[in-house]
């Protein structure tokens, strides 16, 4: 039988490592059943504006969110291309939209690309749920034709055909076109007399 160093030789020998952020960085624990059973958060982004003239970025209120509701051609933030429509603002440099009303968050918005020229944006992107429904079946990347054919939420897969999905295998056919059913069942469920 082999044996494996006991855990307290091996603290002995990470005590001998000067750095202090490797001991911390080297010791980790497994994940837990709740990290498995939590639902994904949104992901955010950062993107650091920087230029001159106007930055070009439409913003709406919705739901009490700051949502990107356009983005003006030959602006600086015309030429970012990981700028999207619907993207939710979170943070302005190191300012939250929720500590803030609408009207004062705009202005510290508007003062900060004034006067300095450049800002960094934390941005949620807004959930996509057919990358969802995509990666639940193992069929990710079939997505840029569910792009194409102008699918973007659950409601949008009843219009999907058989047609549409004949450069795909079989087998992943298969998985899409059962799949849809099943949503498709789920969402436009009626009550039964």
């Amino acid at each position: 039988m082999n044996h494996v160093k006991s855990c307290p030789s091996m603290l002995c020998e990470m005590e001998q490592i000067s750095s202090p952020t490797f001991m911390l960085n080297s010791i980790s624990k497994s994940p837990s059943l709740e990290s498995f059973l939590t639902i994904k958060q949104d992901e955010t982004t950062n993107i650091k504006f920087e230029g001159d003239g106007p930055l070009g970025i439409l913003l709406i209120k919705k739901n009490g969110l700051m949502e990107v509701s356009g983005i003006v051609e030959n602006t600086v933030a015309n030429e970012y291309y990981d700028l999207k429509i619907g993207m939710i603002v979170n943070k302005v440099n190191n300012f939250e939209y929720k500590d803030f009303n609408y009207e004062n968050f705009i202005k510290l918005f508007a003062m900060t690309w004034i006067n300095y020229g450049e800002m960094t944006i934390e941005f949620i992107k807004p959930k996509n749920e057919i990358i969802d429904f995509l990666e639940e079946i193992d069929c990710l990347k079939h997505y840029t034709l569910f792009e194409e054919l102008g699918a973007k939420t659950y409601e949008d897969l009843k219009y999907i055909e058989s047609t549409d999905l004949s450069d795909i295998d079989i087998v992943d056919k298969s998985k899409i076109k059962s799949s849809i059913k099943k949503i498709h069942s789920e969402i436009f469920e009626f009550d039964s007399p």
